[in-house]
């Protein structure tokens, strides 16, 4: 893959045109919880440290102490750290920062400057963006497991954190993250979440375990859209979408079709949607402001085995306004969250691999990712590894991404 990091000859001068805003200073607004006695280091310079780190390749506590060590004449001049901190010492501080309110100040600055590069016509993405006809601000929901939090605790096992994303598909980063009390509460923590949120011009997507008549009202009474996959665990509605695509299309009960094809990685994929209104009135006492039901047909060739897939969903989103082939691409674009944050978050950046018995280390440690995979892809950074080996040689450019220009 390709890799749009900044070449090792280039300088410090010529890095400044780089820059995309001053993450530092949204670090530096986050709540330190810490008593003020015995304070030997800031919050936002240990979180700042942390990010060049991560960045630069280290995945646990030990790594980012041992790189802070190496470097510490650097880092003293670069972001005034007077001494190397001990591994817990990152712990310490992590534990006493509420990860909700550092990836909304992360979120705040990324929507910033994303909102001053599409005005100066500058605006350049990593991520795909989302279909050009569909003008909305998508907001794809999942949730995950922080696999670094489970641990054996004085004989007793500690269950891993759950945390709830959504997750800005158009933009390209973690719009917010939402701690799970426990397994089976994230549908719990989504409607809590929904309440009292702006949605006017946006699309919410969710896996089927969300498919359910109080998220879609609380979504409708919002302002904003839904679209949702049905399974048999909403089993009238699957069937009764099933039923209605069950016979080819007719006069009677007119559709609309669209079709995609992928290829790449010894895969062909064909994905064939149908799109229907036929069922609006029916499962409109239920499903509210539903505007269409949807069956999309996946059919897959991975190194000459076939296999084929059906997926049901509901949307509110009119055919005036999505088309079959807009809402096969919203579909698709769902799993940005997972492909572009959740998979990268654990196989480049080694969030699994961050051991902690402290869940609240392990939710900042989250929001510290989101922020570095959206920073990446804002500048552009198609090859994420092999940009965490430049910033390791050198990590004054990784300094350069994340402070604004003097």
């Amino acid at each position: 893959m390709d890799c749009n990091t900044i070449c090792p000859e280039a300088s410090h001068g010529e890095m400044a045109s780089s820059r995309i805003g001053d993450l530092e200073r949204a670090l530096q607004a986050v709540t330190d919880s810490r008593g003020k006695r015995g304070r030997r280091y800031e919050a936002a310079t240990v979180l700042t440290v942390m990010v060049l780190a991560k960045m630069a390749g280290e995945q646990t506590w030990s790594g980012i102490a041992q790189w802070v060590r190496l470097r510490l004449g650097w880092l003293q001049e670069a972001v005034a750290l007077p001494k190397a901190p001990c591994a817990n010492s990152y712990r310490y501080i992590c534990e006493h920062i509420d990860a909700v309110e550092l990836n909304a100040k992360a979120a705040a600055f990324l929507r910033e400057t994303r909102a001053e590069r599409v005005e100066s016509g500058s605006e350049t993405s990593a991520c795909p963006a989302a279909h050009p006809g569909l003008a909305l601000r998508h907001l794809a929901c999942d949730g995950k497991e922080l696999r670094g939090s489970h641990r054996l605790v004085q004989g007793q096992e500690q269950a891993a954190q759950q945390v709830f994303g959504i997750y800005n598909v158009r933009a390209g980063y973690m719009e917010a993250l939402v701690p799970i009390a426990g397994k089976g509460y994230e549908p719990a923590a989504f409607r809590q979440w929904l309440k009292g949120q702006a949605l006017q011009g946006t699309l919410i997507t969710a896996d089927a375990l969300h498919t359910q008549t109080a998220v879609c009202r609380e979504i409708r009474r919002c302002g904003g859209d839904y679209l949702l996959i049905a399974k048999r665990n909403q089993r009238a509605l699957y069937e009764d979408i099933r039923f209605c695509f069950n016979q080819a299309p007719d006069y009677w009960f007119p559709e609309r079709q669209a079709q995609s094809v992928e290829k790449g990685h010894g895969r062909h994929e064909v994905r064939s949607i149908r799109v229907s209104r036929e069922l609006n009135q029916y499962l409109g006492d239920r499903w509210p402001d539903v505007q269409q039901v949807f069956q999309i047909e996946r059919r897959i060739q991975r190194r000459g085995k076939p296999a084929c897939e059906v997926v049901c969903g509901l949307t509110s989103l009119p055919h005036e306004v999505a088309s079959a082939e807009q809402l096969l691409h919203c579909v698709r674009q769902h799993w940005q969250i997972e492909n572009r944050n959740h998979w990268r978050r654990d196989a480049t950046l080694g969030e699994d691999r961050t051991k902690t018995v402290s869940k609240p280390a392990a939710l900042v440690i989250a929001a510290l990712n989101n922020a570095i995979l959206a920073l990446l892809d804002r500048a552009g950074v198609h090859n994420v590894r092999s940009a965490m080996r430049t910033f390791a040689a050198y990590p004054d450019q990784a300094l350069a991404l994340i402070r604004s220009s003097p």
